[in-house]
């Protein structure tokens, strides 16, 4: 029976516990605002608990004991992300509502702006300047000091919402530094050796330094660089932060570095001869005596150097170093080795003796020192070299090595005569312009026949010679004659330079020219075009027929042609023709490449269409190509622009609030139009069809701030900046 009784106990005690009808809910609310939180319990007594972020455990809340808990939200009593609960109890039994989350919004902080000149001034939520609403702005100097203010509108838990401002700062604009000056705006430099640019007026400031990129590519006023290219640099100040403008920049030629020459000169020289040491490279030279040489010896084309006397019996080495300098930029240097042959010698003759015999028989001559083969050549005092002799005199010996080093000597001739002169010589003879040599007969002289030239005698039992240019003295061998001295004019074609203005195929349109250089001496005939004369100036110009050329020319009795020059010529292409094209273009008829001048400036653009918009006078003519020869038209006619067009599409309103309009200034057939962010996300994209011109576009889903529109249309692409408010 105690048995059934305490059952019957412990089960009334658990049907005393209270019921929970309604449950507390989570709240998001701004700080500061009322918190309501409620509970509906059949019965028992209420004690309502939290936990804030840093409590460990639920704690009671003093004077918290209704079943509805109002409160103030915020401060360190209550702060966002406290959890919130009611204890109900009733006898011994203790139950627990929900825990419900209280999330608090809070004011947005602004600390004092500080902000560069010119700079976009923009907040993702709603603020004021000067107590008036504005989205963006532009800071000026004018907005210093002006006052800021920040609004934060949040959505709130059940259904709302709420506005919260921040605290109000000042605006402080700093003004942008002036753009830097450069005193050398054209730098000169070589590939591959560093360089420095400079700027002036941004100390005690940074600098910036910008290529024609727009990248930065170094700081200081002093910008080193080593670069391959010619380019563009620019250099911008920047002054507590703020970034002024770019300056009118430094161009830089960079120049590469030539070649070293290389050595044109002979390896030997003889003894006792100055000499010119030669390298290629021209007037560009720069000669030093050693390759470390900091001074230069001489910068012309060649470099003299003093007879030097080599007395040894082997060869004096003398080594000149030499180099290339164009534009400032300097080659290697090279080595230019020569070698100083020894003196050559050849041994006295002892006086020679003539009597009855007015002729020197040809003594031997045997060098020393020197490079056989050996040439000997004799001169006298008398008429010819080895006479006659008709008193005393002397005879002249140079001794010339295979390597062209010589050696004189003289050798005293007496004379003593032997008998009367008995024959008397006259001579005929005829010119072969073809072998370039003479024929000559000899008469007055009964047996053999001698003709005596500078370094050789020629014999002859009848007289008769066949002789190239030069002094000859004839006589006959029996030593009782008189002598005939002939001076045969050399028969070779006289040297000549042509030149001519053209190395290639040129157009029909182009003007060609032919010169010839020759020795006034010299007889010119003419020019012969084809095989026929074609004029008689050693000068032709103008707009010279194609075919080959030669010039001709006569002197000593034979005529001379020169090479043969070659003019080709290549047609030039008829005259395009311009027509507007729709409201917008203007189209050119052309057989060729089109080349257009718009505005007086040259386009490299070779579309046939252009827009109206690019300028107000627009040119075109046209090109045939032939390889590397361009051929050119006449320019067109002109199309000049009355009205240009102030716009190719318009977007509005701007800013907007979603809604907004195009409005394109041409009709076209096919066009997209695509939406970015300014970190230049796609967004959205919409094609047009069927010549719109005004479109409709809602872009509302998209939050507020500044976007760029860009309208794509017959290859060409244009974007405008709009501006979404909230």
């Amino acid at each position: 029976m105690k048995t059934l009784f305490f059952l019957f106990y412990s089960f009334a005690a658990f049907a005393q516990c209270a019921t929970i009808n309604t449950q507390p809910l989570p709240q998001i609310t701004c700080e500061g605002d009322s918190i309501r939180l409620i509970v509906v319990s059949s019965n028992g007594t209420f004690q309502w608990e939290k936990r804030r972020p840093s409590d460990a455990k639920f704690t009671s809340i003093t004077n918290a004991r209704a079943a509805r808990y109002h409160f103030l939200s915020g401060g360190a009593t209550h702060p966002t992300g406290s959890y919130y609960r009611l204890k109900v109890t009733l006898g011994k039994c203790i139950i627990y509502s929900d825990s419900v989350l209280v999330t608090l919004r809070k004011a947005p902080v602004i600390s004092n702006f500080t902000i560069c000149e010119k700079t976009l001034i923009s907040f993702p939520y709603s603020w004021t300047l000067n107590g008036q609403a504005v989205d963006s702005i532009i800071a000026t100097p004018t907005l210093n000091g002006a006052k800021i203010k920040a609004f934060a509108r949040y959505s709130t838990l059940p259904l709302g919402s709420c506005i919260l401002a921040s605290n109000e700062v000042s605006l402080s604009v700093t003004s942008l530094p002036a753009a830097p000056s450069h005193s050398v705006k054209l730098v000169k430099a070589c590939v591959g050796l560093p360089f420095s640019l400079n700027a002036t007026g941004c100390s005690p400031s940074l600098t910036y330094w910008y290529n024609s990129d727009g990248l930065k590519i170094g700081e200081g006023s002093r910008l080193p660089l080593i670069a391959s290219d010619s380019a563009i640099f620019r250099a911008t100040c920047v002054k507590s932060g703020c970034e002024g403008p770019l300056s009118s920049g430094v161009k830089t030629a960079i120049y590469p570095i030539p070649a070293p020459p290389q050595n044109t000169s002979s390896n030997y020289f003889c003894s006792d001869v100055a000499f010119s040491l030669q390298a290629s490279g021209g007037l560009n030279n720069i000669w030093y005596e050693s390759e470390s040489a900091k001074s230069s010896l001489s910068t012309a084309t060649a470099l003299a150097i003093k007879a030097i006397s080599n007395t040894g019996i082997n060869d004096s080495l003398l080594v000149r170093f030499a180099s290339v300098k164009i534009n400032d930029c300097e080659s290697t240097r090279i080595p230019v080795t020569i070698r100083i042959k020894p003196r050559l010698v050849i041994r006295a003759l002892n006086p020679i003796s003539l009597t009855g015999e007015r002729t020197i028989s040809v003594p031997e001559t045997l060098p020393l020192n020197g490079t056989p083969p050996y040439r000997i050549t004799y001169s006298s005092s008398a008429k010819s070299p080895l006479g006659p002799f008709t008193s005393n005199g002397f005879l002249f010996r140079t001794a010339t090595d295979s390597l062209g080093c010589s050696v004189k000597d003289t050798t005293e001739v007496n004379y003593v005569r032997n008998g009367p002169i008995i024959h008397r010589l006259t001579a005929l003879f005829e010119t072969n312009c073809l072998t370039n040599n003479y024929r000559i007969r000899i008469n007055g002289c009964p047996m053999k026949t001698s003709a005596l030239s500078v370094s050789k005698r020629y014999e002859s039992a009848m007289a008769d010679f066949i002789l190239t240019g030069g002094n000859y003295t004839f006589l006959c061998n029996d030593g009782e004659t008189d002598t005939l001295t002939l001076n045969l004019p050399v028969l070779k074609q006289p040297s000549s330079l042509q030149r001519k203005s053209f190395t290639s195929p040129i157009c029909d349109a182009d003007s060609a020219s032919l010169s010839l250089t020759i020795d006034s001496s010299v007889h010119f005939i003419g020019w012969e075009l084809n095989g026929h004369l074609f004029a008689t100036d050693k000068i032709v110009r103008g707009l010279l027929p194609s075919g080959e050329y030669q010039s001709v020319f006569e002197e000593n009795g034979c005529f001379y042609r020169s090479e043969k020059i070659n003019l080709d010529r290549k047609a030039n292409p008829p005259a395009p023709r311009l027509e507007k094209m729709g409201a917008y273009f203007v189209k050119t008829w052309s057989l060729g490449i089109p080349e257009w001048l718009i505005d007086q400036t040259k386009s490299y653009d070779t579309s046939a269409i252009r827009k109206i918009t690019e300028g107000r006078e627009f040119y075109v003519r046209a090109k045939w190509m032939y390889k590397s020869l361009s051929c050119f038209s006449p320019y067109s006619n002109v199309y000049y622009v009355d009205n240009p067009a102030t716009y190719e599409f318009a977007v509005y309103p701007n800013p907007n609030q979603g809604k907004l309009s195009i409005e394109i200034a041409y009709e076209i057939s096919d066009a997209e139009v695509h939406l970015f962010d300014l970190k230049g996300k796609l967004l959205d994209s919409m094609k047009i069809k069927n010549s719109s011109r005004r479109i409709d576009w809602d872009i509302s889903r998209f939050p507020a701030g500044t976007y760029v529109l860009r309208l794509i249309s017959d290859g060409v692409s244009q974007e405008k900046t709009i501006r979404k408010s909230l």
